[in-house]
């Protein structure tokens, strides 16, 4: 059962870090084209941020080079961690006074991107991911490599008088 349980597991991340990742994706490039970063620096200096122009390209790199990370599964418990800082800022920053509902400009987007952050961040990629390359998985038990079984003994000589050597 626990293969089974492992295998959806890692299919499970495979699915979510190509649908968080296009999205991630789809809003910076949104931010960068759509809307422009002078949208994005205007909605942080006006909760009072210092350096808008650096928070603006950074949220919208970050989104646009996070999103690709995740899809290919390179450096997912660091993105993951960028999504739980980032959308725990927003919703502290800009949206915690607008409601609950997206649709509100509420900060419902922004608690289920700080979720599946938290997620990434503790389960990282999964085997389907790049980072199982770099990474070398531990077991279950929090070792990295397990030692060595003992070497096994041979077993003990029958009592045959055919195995044993003439006594003079």
């Amino acid at each position: 059962m626990a293969p089974f349980l492992r295998f959806i597991r890692d299919f499970a991340l495979l699915v979510t870090r190509i649908i968080v990742g296009v999205t991630l994706v789809a809003h910076g490039w949104h931010r960068w084209q759509v809307t422009g970063l002078e949208e994005q620096m205007d909605i942080i200096a006006e909760v009072g941020l210092p350096s808008a122009y650096g928070l603006a390209v950074a949220t919208v790199a970050f989104e646009i080079i996070g999103g690709i990370l995740l899809i290919f599964g390179l450096a997912t418990p660091l993105v993951g961690l960028g999504m739980l800082v980032l959308n725990a800022a927003i919703i502290l920053t800009t949206k915690a006074d607008s409601g609950f509902y997206a649709h509100e400009n509420g900060w419902e987007y922004n608690a289920v991107q700080a979720g599946v952050g938290l997620i990434l961040l503790a389960f990282g990629s999964g085997r389907a991911g790049l980072d199982h390359l770099f990474i070398r998985p531990r077991d279950e038990d929090g070792v990295l490599i397990s030692p060595a079984p003992p070497p096994r003994q041979p077993p003990p000589a029958a009592a045959d008088d055919d195995t044993q050597p003439p006594h003079s």
